[in-house]
């Protein structure tokens, strides 16, 4: 099991007979999990380490769920012909600079033995609220403070969630949070020594290196002084404080961050058929099988036993991984039929063996016959 930012699953070698999950399994989470989601739910006071309560229900983003699963013809992944796998494998080499063509376009297919497999992928949306203090220069007017209002709950605030399963972050003032103090880098005073020429308003003329003397001439730029006017304070010897603006106070107020962010957590059925499962990662299968909620329930009873399993892991690291600090808005899984087909060839009296995998028909293969060292000049 892997997180990854992205979803989907893998298949068998036979095509799977069609399952079904009861209503209740697919669409409630177990008791032990709708602890976590609902839980308090409906108030919005406290603020609970700056994390919250979750908003109500009727706040949450909408989605379709489906507990219905694709006939068995939708399941079933057919064998990759003869001429498929060597056009798959002659375009693999097209792109290999030190490997030669003849054994892809000529070899003898004796073998092509369908290794399809599942890929299961849980992605869960989930939405953390954290409040930080900033500060700006203070130029006058409405101060917006405690002393107005109370400032509400992290969880209070009512913000539009964006497209579901898409990473996206937004700052929001907090309401009645504002106060105005001192600047506390220039004091209150607005000016802060002009650190050039420390408050002095001069500096050594860069001219004659603070001689006043140029190839035995008094120099023109200082006038023989050997100094001359700090061009940072403009001779004043102070400088406006960057911080206020000049101003003397700040205006300081809590901002709140939202960030909303999909997490993928991934199975896939291994059964060591010598292919580094790894390569799955770039390629895509068929889905068979989605289903989505504010929280799923784990799948049971699939033909593959080892789904099941992946499955129940996958929830159960994201509700811990999400339980302290985030609040889950919703989930969806999928499980992914995964092409993977085994050829065997024969060239010059020697048998070898690809891959070819998902939708893609892309080429895995480790002792391709025709290999060639080259160097670029």
């Amino acid at each position: 099991m892997q997180d990854r930012d992205h979803s989907h699953i893998c298949s068998t070698p036979d095509a799977p007979v069609p399952y079904s999950l009861p209503h209740e399994q697919s669409s409630a989470p177990p008791l032990e999990l709708m602890d976590g989601a609902t839980e308090d739910e409906g108030e919005d006071s406290g603020d609970y380490g700056n994390k919250g309560l979750p908003p109500p229900a009727d706040q949450l983003p909408k989605g379709e769920h489906s507990d219905s699963i694709p006939p068995q013809t939708e399941w079933s992944i057919l064998a990759i012909s003869d001429h498929v796998a060597r056009e798959a494998l002659v375009q693999y080499i097209a792109n290999k600079c030190c490997y030669r063509i003849a054994p892809a376009k000529h070899m003898v297919v004796q073998n092509l033995t369908p290794l399809n497999t599942f890929r299961y992928c849980l992605q869960t949306f989930t939405e953390t609220r954290e409040t930080f203090p900033i500060s700006e220069p203070y130029n006058g007017g409405f101060v917006d403070s405690s002393d107005v209002a109370p400032a509400p709950a992290p969880w209070a605030i009512v913000v539009d969630v964006p497209p579901l399963f898409m990473d996206c972050k937004t700052h929001i003032p907090v309401p009645h949070t504002n106060s105005v103090q001192d600047c506390p880098n220039c004091q209150g005073h607005g000016k802060n020594q002009c650190h050039l020429c420390s408050g002095s308003g001069q500096r050594i003329c860069t001219a004659c290196n603070g001689t006043g003397w140029q190839d035995s001439s008094i120099c023109l730029f200082c006038s023989g002084s050997g100094k001359r006017r700090c061009s940072a304070c403009h001779g004043g010897g102070w400088q406006n404080c960057i911080h206020c603006s000049g101003k003397g106070l700040l205006l300081y107020r809590s901002e709140l961050t939202i960030t909303w962010k999909n997490s993928v957590a991934e199975y896939v059925v291994d059964k060591n058929f010598g292919f580094p499962i790894y390569h799955l990662q770039e390629v895509t299968g068929k889905e068979i099988f989605s289903d989505e909620n504010q929280v799923v329930y784990p799948i049971v009873n699939f033909p593959e036993p080892t789904i099941d399993r992946g499955s129940e892991s996958c929830i159960a690291q994201h509700q811990m991984q999400f339980a302290s600090n985030s609040r889950i808005l919703r989930q969806k899984q999928t499980i992914e039929l995964i092409p993977l087909t085994k050829v065997e060839y024969e060239w010059r009296g020697k048998v070898y063996s690809f891959y070819v995998f998902g939708n893609e028909n892309k080429v895995y293969t480790e002792d391709y016959p025709a290999k060639c060292c080259c160097s670029v000049m």
